[in-house]
Order: structure tokens, then C-alpha cells, then sequence
């Protein structure tokens, strides 16, 4: 029996396919731009790299760490990271596509074993690694924004205000870079109809029955809490050098599911509006506030 053929066309393509589309996903998953021409020449790349492997003389190309060296170049050519922590996110996404692209793969061969028409057709069970690539660029970004990232960015928190306290949902806002401007610590920001209730009334009346931002600040600085009152500096789309009422509470409780993260005195920034339309949470925590308590 003679040994069997590879085909460095078919080699070529089948690698092209593969890698395209993983890294079509990956950029899906990982939210970062996709520029197509990049795909393309990177995925070119992966399927030149796996025709040389075809060729004795080339091996000492295709170690272990020569393979990951050379993904990790496609990853940045293809997707172009902005950061380290963009790369390590793309990274992972890229290898862990490529391991559930395996997966399918191999299933899917093994349902092709009774049919004896498509097995003889080279490579056609290599369609259920495609399949699933498709599947998770289409899906599987849906899926992560709308179930997984909440569920990971998600804590509960209460808040304290001398013996009242509120409690909410917060979000993980790593975009939040207010500071208190007197001890420079972080700020997190709570909608307003969380926090009312642990108000005085003098305060709530100060936020509320004013026409102008000028008659509420001088009557939020005659109420009975101001002392607690802060005036946090901000810059935002269509509005520069802007101030945010903030409110000094006692102490502030992260729960993150494992174990709870105080921290006492931290300045809580006051919004009028709703955080999230559909009500998910009502907080928005600055990443600082979950590093230490």
C-alpha cells in the first residue's frame, strides 16, 4: 500500500477557511473592529503556514512554542489589540474557538462513519468545525453580552447613611474615572430613586424643588447633610466641565458572590435618570472599589 496523499491546495484552503472564520469570531466575541483585508491576509498566512509543515525540511518551524508565536502574530495582525488586556482577551477567545472548532470537527467526522459517500469526500466532515465557528460569531456574542458579561459585572451593594441604608444592584463600570476630589478616592454613581429614602427631607427638597442648578447647590449647602456634600468635576459627550452632586456615605458593602468588600466614607455621585432602560441595575461601580476593601 502507498502512503497517502496530501494536497497542498487542499491543505492551503481548508487552514484559510478555518482561520478566517476563528478569527472572524474571535473579533465578534472580543467586540473589536473587523477589518476584513486583515482577516483575509491573516488567515493566508495560516494556511501558507500549515502547507510548510508539509515539507520535511521545515519542522523545527512547527514546536509547540513556534505554533503559539505564530498565532499569537496572526492575532495581532488580524484584530490589531489596542492594549495587553485586549490582546489577552482575544488570545483567549482565539484558542478556545479553536479548541470547540476541534471539538465539532472530530463529532462531526464520527456521525460521518456509517455514510461511506461523504467519507470518501476529503475533508467534507470538516464542515462542523465551520458550522460552530459560524454559530459562536452569530450566537455566541449575543449570548455573552446579554447572559454571561451581566452575570460577571453584576454585584449587590448597600449603602449606608448614618442608620438608613438602600440597596441596589451595581454594574462594573471600568469606563468610571470620578474622583473624590478631596481625598481622591473613587466615586460610584446610584440613581437618584435608589438613594432618596436615606435622605432628609431638607436635602431631597434641595434636589428636587429647584429651577436652577445655582438655587440647588446653595440650598443643598444650607441642608442639614452639608457636610456630606461633594461636587464631582466631569466631562461627557455634549456637556465639558460639568458637576455631579455627590453625597458622602457611611459605609459601602460589595457583595461578589464570594465575600463582601467594605469600604467606609467612599462618596456616592447622585443621577436623576435611569442607569439602565431595562432597570437591571441601579449603580454604577468604579473597578478601584472591588481591588480593596
Amino acid at each position: 500500500m502507498g502512503a497517502p496523499k496530501v494536497y497542498a491546495d487542499l491543505t492551503f484552503i481548508i487552514n484559510f477557511t478555518m482561520d478566517f472564520f476563528i478569527l472572524w469570531a474571535t473579533a465578534k466575541l472580543s467586540g473589536v473592529k473587523i477589518v476584513y483585508f486583515r482577516l483575509i491576509i491573516a488567515a493566508a498566512l495560516g494556511g501558507i503556514y500549515a502547507v510548510g509543515f508539509l515539507l520535511t525540511d521545515m519542522q523545527q518551524w512547527y514546536s509547540l512554542p513556534m505554533k503559539i508565536i505564530f498565532s499569537c502574530l496572526m492575532i495581532i495582525f488580524a484584530l490589531w489589540p489596542r492594549n495587553w488586556a485586549e490582546f489577552q482577551k482575544t488570545f483567549l477567545y482565539f484558542y478556545g474557538i479553536n479548541f470547540m472548532a476541534a471539538g465539532a470537527t472530530i463529532a462531526f467526522s464520527y456521525l460521518l462513519k456509517s455514510n461511506n459517500y461523504l467519507v470518501s469526500l476529503p475533508y467534507f466532515w470538516l464542515l462542523g468545525g465551520v458550522f460552530c465557528v459560524l454559530a459562536i460569531g452569530i450566537y455566541g456574542e449575543k449570548y455573552l453580552t446579554q447572559r454571561i458579561i451581566p452575570r460577571l459585572l453584576n454585584f449587590d451593594v448597600q449603602l449606608w447613611f448614618d442608620s438608613s441604608s438602600c440597596h441596589g444592584k451595581g454594574f462594573l463600570d471600568t469606563g468610571n474615572g470620578l474622583r473624590d476630589p478631596l481625598t481622591n478616592r473613587p466615586v460610584l454613581i446610584a440613581e437618584y430613586g435608589l438613594v432618596k429614602e436615606c435622605f432628609p427631607e431638607d436635602f431631597q427638597n434641595a434636589i428636587e424643588k429647584n429651577n436652577s442648578e445655582a438655587e440647588m447647590l446653595d440650598n443643598l449647602t444650607q441642608s442639614s447633610w452639608a457636610n456630606r456634600l461633594r461636587l464631582i468635576p466631569f466631562n461627557s459627550i455634549g456637556k465639558q466641565s460639568g458637576l455631579l452632586i455627590g453625597v458622602r456615605a457611611d459605609e459601602i458593602i460589595v457583595d461578589t458572590g464570594k465575600t463582601n468588600i467594605f469600604h467606609k466614607n467612599l462618596v456616592v455621585g447622585i443621577y436623576k435618570e435611569r442607569l439602565s432602560n431595562e432597570g437591571k441595575y441601579q449603580l454604577l461601580i468604579p473597578s478601584e472599589i472591588l481591588e480593596k476593601g
